[in-house]
């Protein structure tokens, strides 16, 4: 049920973020809802969807934590999409914003899938989240970002 929410953001009028001030805003979104994501881990079924000794019961009942999960991604999103990042990672920063986009949809199919026990299509639907995370991750840690793109 860990999926990273990331993702880095700017101001929105005036001149762009310069990276520090990006990091620093990026990491207190990234900060507020890892907390709400950690809070909502705990009432995750004991085994995750993916798991082959799932229980039905077990798949069915990670479907309103995934959607939630997709719905604090997005919120998170919306407050990273309000920050302007430096002029030189406004292309870097707009693929990751369509990627966490990507990433919130797909936790969405997820919890379709996990409502109709598709084991199958949870599995995929997870590999193609956690591709998709890994390259908003690596962006994130490449760039700087100390929260954001970290485990945990």
């Amino acid at each position: 049920m860990a999926v990273a929410v990331a993702g880095c953001g700017g101001g929105g009028s005036g001149a762009p973020l310069t990276k520090e001030e990006l990091i620093t805003r990026g990491d207190a979104v990234c900060t507020k809802y890892r907390k709400k994501n950690q809070e909502l881990s705990k009432s995750a079924p004991a085994k995750a969807p993916t798991d082959p000794s799932a229980t039905d019961q077990q798949v069915k009942a990670s479907a309103p934590l995934l959607r939630e999960l997709a719905d604090n991604l997005r919120a998170a999103r919306g407050e990273f999409e309000k920050l302007d990042p430096p002029v030189d990672t406004k292309s870097d920063w707009e693929n990751t914003l369509d990627d966490l986009d990507q990433i919130a949809a797909k936790l969405d199919d997820a919890a379709g899938a996990a409502e109709e026990v598709d084991r199958q299509k949870v599995v995929n639907l997870y590999a193609d989240i956690f591709r998709l995370n890994r390259r908003v991750t690596s962006f994130e840690t490449d760039y700087g970002f100390k929260v954001c793109g970290a485990g945990g």
